[in-house]
């Protein structure tokens, strides 16, 4: 199980980035490694883990890239942070990341878990935020 965020231009999967500029922007992040032939991790072990798949999904968001094709553009990027990665601080230990990727893309950062987009100002959160 992990804690899951998505990077998509629309709801419908229309709009696209290209693959080799993506992969290059990515390559030179914080603490990012490739990780198969379409994704990379945030690998900064043993206290961050998240993997970043790469995607080419229908217009439903289901996956309908093949491991056999070389993909010119990319129409999603999901973000899972292992439960057990995920820590106290995902405004701090993952959310620059993500937010990194989405200005590169022009695309915002969908939170499955709450169902909402982010705000890049989510990355200023202070740990003492809940005492107000």
């Amino acid at each position: 199980m992990s804690y899951d965020l998505t990077i998509r231009g629309d709801e419908q999967h229309s709009r696209s980035t290209p693959m080799d500029a993506l992969a290059a922007f990515m390559a030179g992040l914080p603490d990012i490694k490739p990780n198969g032939d379409m994704g990379f991790a945030l690998d900064d072990l043993p206290k961050r883990w998240m993997e970043i798949d790469l995607e080419v999904v229908s217009e439903d968001g289901d996956s309908i890239a093949e491991s056999w094709q070389t993909y010119e553009a990319i129409n999603c990027v999901r973000l899972h942070i292992p439960y057990q990665f995920l820590g106290k601080a995902i405004e701090r230990d993952y959310l620059p990341t993500a937010f990194a990727i989405s200005e590169f893309v022009g695309w915002p950062v969908y939170d499955e878990q709450k169902d909402e987009f982010l705000a890049p100002e989510a990355t200023r959160i202070k740990s003492w935020w809940k005492f107000w």
